[in-house]
């Protein structure tokens, strides 16, 4: 039994010990060359888009739709990008404007085939009711001169 517990435990610190590796590596490349670089870096290592928003939001400096549009353009899946910024608090106008501003700079690598519109275009005020102003318009002097 305490063979296992002690396996059990290297395994444990080896593990936060690679990612605690990977997020030095990924705020040093940040720092020297920039979120692009910083995080197809950590994509090529297996890091998903979860993980690298998760630690992106907490950087200084790091404005959110970089963070998204560098994502896109390292070939991240757009559901994927979509769910990491929603559930680390990064909005859908947010999302939307790193997904427009990663096809202005790298459109070939985007690699969501499907464009992503996140923000419903809806009217802003209610449609008049009709009968109502059937009766109002019936009494104007205008209805009379027809």
């Amino acid at each position: 039994m305490r063979k296992m517990m002690a396996v059990a435990v290297l395994v444990l610190m080896t593990s936060t010990l690679a990612f605690a590796e990977w997020f030095v590596d990924f705020e040093n490349t940040f720092k020297q060359n920039g979120i692009d670089d910083a995080v197809e870096q950590a994509m090529e290592e297996g890091i998903g888009p979860n993980q690298i928003v998760e630690n992106g939001v907490g950087l200084e400096g790091l404005n959110p739709t970089n963070l998204i549009k560098a994502l896109y353009c390292a070939g991240a899946p757009g559901q994927d990008v979509k769910a990491a910024a929603q559930q680390y608090g990064i909005s859908d106008l947010l999302i939307a404007a790193g997904y427009k501003k990663s096809i202005a700079e790298c459109g070939e690598r985007v690699t969501d085939v499907q464009p992503f519109t996140p923000v419903a275009v809806a009217r802003s005020f209610p449609q008049r009711n009709q009968n109502r102003n059937r009766f109002r318009n019936a009494a104007s002097p205008a209805a009379f001169n027809q």
